[in-house]
């Protein structure tokens, strides 16, 4: 039987270089009632008692949560405040089915940042979760996290791009002399979890095989068991992800966003055609 591939929605598409991105930090408390905060509580403790049996990495950490964006000028504006990861886990995690109940608005929607690697000769790469990840292990997703407190800046901004390159760094141990440049090509939202997430195209002056050498399995700390790459050829991508299920909802729409950057609209019409034929063209 063939795996459902998960669906997305793109939020916002365009190319961003770093002074398009305008992530802006407003220290407004997530609004909630004392019944969701209740259900935060258990959720929490469920998630903790799950990983525990999992031998899964858990560590509620301070977040940047998304409160709205907008495209004005070229640029890419984000409204941010805070969150933390024992929210994320409460809200799109444990209560994503209840997110018409509930409200989108009192989610934590922590920002994620995730990239779709290019190496120099000609490969995209993309990482299988191992079973130590919290969620999406076993998934094949594209590198990156989340932003953080550490991204804030003095003047109130949060800087993506900073955290899209420490998550390679950590990932993936790519320096910075190593990349060639950075585009942000999005932001988008799957339909499982709700998490708005920016996309970016990284690409490297490091050629795929010496990018796959890097990839430590044996490091406790290491997110991913095994690097998976695919030709960027435009017949390559949609038989890629068909073959690498499952692949988590951000990742299917980090492909696809590579295609549609790269070919066109056609290409990423015809690709969606493809994916989901019973549901139309439009992700």
């Amino acid at each position: 039987m063939t795996q459902a591939i998960a669906r997305f929605t793109v939020d916002a598409f365009g190319r961003f270089g770093p002074g398009q991105v305008c992530v802006r930090w407003e220290a407004n408390p997530r609004p909630t009632t004392e019944e969701l905060e209740a259900a935060i509580a258990s959720a929490w403790e469920s998630a903790a008692a799950d990983c525990a049996a999992r031998g899964a990495m858990l560590y509620n950490g301070p977040l940047v949560r998304w409160r709205g964006h907008s495209i004005r000028n070229g640029m890419l504006h984000i409204d941010a405040g805070p969150t933390n990861f024992r929210e994320f886990v409460g809200t799109n995690l444990y209560s994503r089915a209840r997110i018409d109940e509930i409200g989108r608005e009192r989610f934590a929607n922590p920002i994620g940042t995730t990239g779709t690697v290019i190496t120099a000769d000609g490969w995209l790469v993309y990482g299988r979760r191992s079973h130590r990840v919290a969620w999406h292990a076993g998934y094949l997703h594209t590198f990156g996290g989340a932003l953080e407190a550490a991204d804030l800046r003095p003047d109130g901004s949060v800087d993506a791009f900073a955290a899209v390159h420490r998550e390679l760094a950590e990932e993936l141990r790519v320096e910075a002399e190593e990349i060639e440049c950075t585009s942000c090509v999005g932001l988008i939202h799957d339909h499982e979890i709700w998490q708005p997430e920016l996309l970016f195209e990284i690409r490297l002056r490091v050629d795929c095989g010496a990018l796959l050498g890097r990839l430590d399995v044996d490091d406790p700390h290491q997110e991913h068991v095994s690097l998976e790459p695919v030709r960027d050829e435009p017949d390559a991508l949609v038989p890629f992800i068909r073959q690498a299920a499952p692949v988590a909802p951000i990742g299917v729409g980090a492909i696809c966003l590579y295609g549609r950057h790269r070919w066109g609209e056609a290409w990423y019409a015809h690709a969606l055609r493809q994916l989901w034929p019973e549901e139309g063209e439009r992700a």
